[in-house]
């Protein structure tokens, strides 16, 4: 008979008390959050300010999203639950240097159920690194995957047929929101889609062609993964099979959209011209847009000199739209999430003013009636004093008068008793001399 195996731990459960934020109370100011700090529910408690409690609220997403991982990265969790223990820390360490704002006793007054309120400035600064740090890390391209897949998986792809057959990327909605979503809230991610449009265009002016290339200004998101331009007396691939200078050299993408045939004259204007030289029109439209205009235009008569351009050139040209976000000084980026951080404060504190307002009118309003009470009260045992101290001089001197008369009474009785025993003392001897002997019978009290 085998021997029944132990349970195994359930190690991909998040703790259900300790470290938890409970659900948004209405009683408690827009944004704020309680925090439970010990394994059982609501022995200590803290109410954390609305951006602290935003950023846990991250937090503890992110602990959960790892635990659902396949395989499960334990250094990541562990960094997320060291962060868990210093807020924990922090708020036990607030617990012991500020007064409770509830303070409930159990029956045994053996412990203590407490409520407190964090400041607003509370802040958990290495869980703000640690959150600055994941932001870097996953803007940040991963080692070994090549430009092209990274672009593909962030870009849509446009095709629109005309007269240069162009390709634009164009950032699609999607790929923007994830861009600006934080790397704190993976849950939403979208698979990146490639739609085509097509757009046959029978006849193509070649002033058209030179406005449309004049247009397409390049992305500044994507101004690392596009390739430099080609020299310029060289027509760019899919022109060169447009125009028939190129035909079948160049592969072509699958899914290619059918090319609109060019009409009869601007193809007989094609023939005219040499077959190595593009048309001077359109050698301007190939030419980007942050070319220096300090050219001089060449003689009407004359082709172009189209010369090589360094590559300095282009990189300078193109520096303008290579700013990135993660490029940025770090003391920039702290400055900025301090004046962030501090503009919150102050609109939160700007419209909460009215329900701080009311609140303290209420509290204010209570303590009034707690005086009014406390007066009453001292009132009624004044006049309670008053009376008991009448009382008390109305039965001290009843006391007396009842002293004063039992004295007299004791005095009297002890007369009487004398006078008696002297009455009879001369009613004996009277009797002795008269010969008769009588004894008389004691006077009895009692009887």
């Amino acid at each position: 008979m085998s021997r029944a195996e132990p349970p195994l731990l359930d190690v991909h459960r998040v703790s259900p008390v300790r470290g938890q934020l409970e659900p948004y109370d209405a009683r408690t100011p827009a944004g704020t959050r309680y925090i439970q700090t010990t394994d059982t529910p609501d022995e200590l408690k803290i109410l954390l300010p609305p951006n602290t409690a935003t950023m846990y609220e991250q937090l503890l997403k992110l602990e959960a999203y790892e635990l659902t991982k396949k395989p499960v990265s334990w250094e990541r969790i562990m960094e997320i639950r060291h962060l868990k223990d210093r807020m924990i820390r922090k708020c036990q360490k607030l617990a012991k240097t500020s007064m409770p704002m509830a303070r409930t006793a159990s029956r045994g007054e053996s412990f203590v159920f407490q409520t407190f309120v964090a400041p607003a400035d509370f802040r958990v600064k290495e869980m703000e690194k640690w959150f600055r740090d994941q932001q870097k890390r996953g803007t940040s391209l991963p080692p070994g995957r090549a430009p092209g897949h990274e672009q593909s998986g962030k870009y849509v792809v446009k095709q629109i047929a005309g007269p240069s057959n162009g390709i634009r990327q164009v950032p699609s909605s999607s790929s923007r929101n994830q861009m600006q979503r934080s790397i704190t809230n993976p849950e939403g991610s979208n698979k990146p889609k490639q739609t085509l449009f097509h757009k046959p265009l029978p006849v193509i002016q070649p002033s058209r062609l030179v406005q449309s290339e004049r247009r397409a200004i390049p992305h500044p998101g994507i101004s690392e993964a596009v390739m430099s331009p080609l020299p310029l007396p060289v027509l760019l691939p899919f022109q060169r099979e447009y125009y028939g200078l190129d035909g079948g050299e160049e592969p072509t993408p699958a899914q290619s959209p059918p090319t609109a045939q060019p009409s009869a004259q601007f193809a007989a204007q094609l023939t005219t011209s040499p077959s190595a030289e593009p048309p001077a029109n359109l050698a301007e439209a190939s030419r980007p847009d942050t070319a220096p205009n300090n050219m001089d235009p060449p003689p009407p008569t004359q082709r172009p000199v189209l010369g090589r351009r360094p590559s300095c050139i282009k990189r300078n040209s193109m520096s303008e739209f290579k700013t990135v976000s993660w490029a940025d000084n770090n003391e920039l980026l702290d400055s900025q999430f301090s004046k962030y951080a501090s503009a919150a404060r102050e609109a939160q504190a700007s419209g909460k003013f009215d329900e701080v307002r009311v609140l303290y009118l209420e509290q204010i309003a209570g303590l009034e009636n707690l005086h009014l009470q406390v007066k009453e009260g001292l009132e009624h045992l004044r006049s309670e004093t008053d009376h008991l101290q009448r009382i008390d001089e109305t039965i001290r001197a009843q006391r007396g008068i009842l002293d004063a008369t039992f004295q007299e009474f004791e005095q009297k009785q002890a007369l009487f008793q004398s006078k008696v025993q002297e009455a009879l003392s001369e009613a004996n001897e009277a009797l002795t001399r008269q010969g008769l002997k009588r004894d008389l019978e004691p006077i009895h009290e009692s009887k």
